[in-house]
């Protein structure tokens, strides 16, 4: 006994398999296109959130220097008199 196995194409099934696989293809590629795209938006908006808090910060940090050097700006009255020490670089010299 010998098996024999004939296999006929139909030309309307072939393309229409090939029809419902590109479909099914193209669906999978937009569905993996919209969660690519999806993913980049979430990390730009966390990005730039990230960037607000270091600016945020930066601003403060300055506001804070320029506090604390509004307050070293007070006036330094000099220890040294000025006549004795005059009189004696001129006797060194």
């Amino acid at each position: 006994m010998q098996f024999t196995l004939d296999v006929v194409i139909n030309p309307v099934i072939l393309f229409g398999a090939a029809t419902v696989g590109g479909i099914i293809g193209f669906v999978v590629f937009k569905a993996k296109l919209n969660r690519g795209k999806a993913k980049i938006q979430q990390l730009e908006k966390e990005l730039m959130h990230c960037n607000e808090e270091t600016l945020e910060a930066q601003r403060a940090y300055v506001l804070l220097e320029s506090k604390l050097k509004d307050q070293q700006t007070s006036p330094v009255i000099p220890m040294k008199i000025n006549g004795k020490e005059n009189s004696k670089e001129k006797a060194t010299k």
